[in-house]
């Protein structure tokens, strides 16, 4: 996530708010608190919204986003977390910018509440312990902490404790939303009514995918982690889901899966031109069902990688920071990032939401 240029003091900011991949999502049983237990290997990537905030003075809070404005989006909720954390007003326009399909299980809502964060910090010059954001997060939805952090992460509980990982092999993924925009609500509801899950047989599965995460080294490897537990019981209920995996299969995809909750579903590619050949063939196809979406909902994208192993704790597991680490501030996403005069997406290395 990377800030624009704020030429003049209380000009407006823009925030780059990436959506999210599962490459694998384990799922669990219902915990005290009616959460499922989760396990998930999640990776950011280059598709993207872009999030504006400007200052208003003299005017209450407004969010503008074409599929869930006011009060109810998650920028919003963020914004009002905040204020009641620090007992002040925030007097901003938020205005979002959707590129990410909706209701499709890449957490554009959760991303977007973190760029709005990232930008009220950036306007009111907030300096935040890392404790401090990671609670608002927490409180304004599950897969909100992911987007605080860079890289990949293996989030367990119910997606609020994040562990880094690494994954050395570049990732090229097409992304294919069918079009179903899909409650994540009813989604594990429908999860819960295939299947019954024992706390000991998850734990075991998760120790399992922990280790697996740990040796994948090659494309073959991160493939081989490539599942998602919610599929079968989307597929079951919504079969252009499961026609949308096997068409990727089909286009020469060493792997494909749902993505979250769904409804949308994404392969990788040897490469970014595998996947881009792929796509241009789906929508040469116009008697197929995938040929006839509009082009935005086929998406080739890669990872976004948080930088060499030397300049991350990986392994670590993200808990509530006790306090701000030493050393300079890490920039995005988790930071307010510098100044630039363009918008600008995060760079690839070469290489569960409520918004959603």
């Amino acid at each position: 996530m990377v800030t624009v240029e704020q030429d003049d003091p209380g000009a407006a900011i823009e925030v780059a708010a990436p959506a999210k991949l599962n490459l694998a999502l384990l799922v669990g049983p219902v915990r005290p608190d009616g959460f499922h237990e989760i396990a998930s290997l999640m990776v950011p990537v280059t598709l993207a919204d872009v999030v504006v905030v400007t200052p208003t003075p003299g005017h209450d809070l407004t969010v503008d986003c074409p599929v869930c404005p006011g009060e109810r989006n998650l920028a919003a909720r963020m914004v009002r977390e905040v204020e009641a954390r620090l007992g002040r007003r925030f007097e901003v326009a938020v205005e979002v910018r959707k590129r990410i399909p909706v209701g499709a299980g890449l957490a554009g809502g959760s991303s977007d509440a973190v760029a709005t964060l990232v930008a009220l910090e950036r306007l009111f010059d907030l300096d935040l312990s890392p404790r401090l954001r990671y609670e608002i997060a927490a409180a304004v939805g599950s897969d909100v902490p992911f987007f605080l952090w860079p890289g990949p992460q293996l989030a367990m509980g119910r997606g609020q404790l994040l562990k880094d990982v690494e994954l050395t092999v570049p990732l090229s993924a097409l992304i294919v939303a069918p079009g179903s925009e899909l409650s994540t609500t009813a989604v594990y509801g429908w999860r819960d009514e295939d299947a019954r899950v024992a706390l000991p047989d998850f734990a075991a599965r998760v120790r399992t995918l922990s280790s697996r995460i740990a040796a994948a080294w090659t494309l073959a490897d991160v493939a081989a982690l490539v599942e998602n537990d919610l599929e079968a019981s989307v597929v079951a209920r919504r079969p252009e889901v499961g026609a949308a995996r096997d068409r990727l299969l089909a286009e020469d995809a060493v792997a494909a899966a749902m993505t979250g909750s769904g409804s949308a579903v994404f392969g990788l590619f040897a490469d970014v031109e595998a996947a881009s050949r792929a796509r241009e063939r789906i929508l040469a196809a116009p008697g197929d069902v995938l040929g006839r979406l509009p082009p935005g909902r086929l998406r080739c994208v890669t990872d976004l990688q948080a930088g060499p192993r030397s300049e991350r704790a990986t392994g670590a597991l993200r808990r509530p920071p006790s306090r701000p680490p030493s050393g300079p501030r890490a920039t995005a996403p988790s930071g307010a990032p510098a100044r630039r005069s363009h918008p600008v997406g995060r760079r690839p290395s070469r290489r569960r939401s409520t918004g959603d």
